[in-house]
């Protein structure tokens, strides 16, 4: 049910806004009202992640606040990997190991059944957005029905702007988009949002400056850190990758629909 109580905002991004709660405690408050399954799978990915020992928030209550849904966490005190590029260019090298170790040990733990399938929820954003175009959707969902189903825990928003440092710890955040499936289609996102996505509301003029190039490079280090601890068949990340890109369509970010675009263009005429 809804508690009352005065908020005060400390961070937001995208899907949620951040409140400060009581000591050592945040409130992360989902945007989406009718989001409350996703707020609970949230929680139970966490719990799984965090019971094989990959670092993340400790979920203390699950909550409805001003008719949204919620989860009060473990605060953590430290600054994500993007903001770190961004004041030192030069820790580039060491976010991409880091990057690539942590989501090699995320894809070791096996996700709850009761998380919705990587395919399905991909399948269901295609479908749904009518920014595809109907051609490049077709070929989108054709290349999506032949890809595994895979039983993993995926993050679905992994990158460098969702690991925070606790001190010399990475800690993984924003499980919004957690779903079970195929490690290869959690790392076709995140080489997707490396190479191609529009940086978040906030990100700082250094790291716009730097990402023609530096998006290349943290892409290459993240893979070969990522690969030094777990297989990983880059011919399936560029088949899932096709897909992960046609659902991105979903999430209307205007500023990256043209590179989506020639994206999808270039891999159908590969496929002709």
């Amino acid at each position: 049910m809804d508690q009352q109580r005065q908020l005060h905002k400390i961070a937001e991004g995208r899907e949620a806004e951040m409140f400060a709660w009581d000591e050592g405690s945040i409130l992360r408050l989902l945007r989406d009202s009718g989001a409350g399954r996703r707020n609970q799978w949230q929680a139970a990915a966490m719990e799984a992640a965090r019971s094989r020992g990959v670092r993340v928030p400790a979920v203390r209550e699950v909550v409805r606040m001003m008719g949204r849904p919620g989860l009060v966490m473990e605060r953590i005190e430290g600054t994500d990997l993007l903001t770190l590029i961004g004041r030192r260019p030069w820790t580039t090298f060491r976010a991409g190991r880091i990057s690539g170790e942590v989501q090699a040990r995320l894809h070791e733990v096996e996700a709850p059944s009761a998380l919705p399938a990587l395919r399905a929820v991909l399948q269901q954003r295609i479908e749904g957005s009518d920014e595809v175009p109907p051609d490049l959707k077709q070929f989108a969902l054709g290349v999506l029905e032949a890809l595994p189903d895979g039983d993993r825990l995926c993050h679905g928003d992994f990158h460098p702007g969702n690991i925070m440092m606790d001190g010399a710890t990475p800690v993984l955040i924003d499980w919004t988009n957690v779903t079970r499936g195929d490690p290869a289609g959690d790392v076709a996102r995140t080489r997707l949002i490396l190479r191609l996505g529009e940086p978040p509301p906030g990100t700082s003029p250094v790291i716009r400056g730097l990402a023609p190039v530096g998006g290349k490079v943290l892409v290459s280090l993240y893979l070969r850190s990522y690969r030094r601890l777990r297989p990983l068949d880059m011919g399936l990340v560029d088949r899932w990758e096709i897909p992960v890109a046609a659902a991105r369509f979903a999430e209307e970010i205007r500023e990256e629909v043209p590179a989506l675009l020639k994206f999808l263009e270039r891999a159908r005429a590969r496929a002709d």
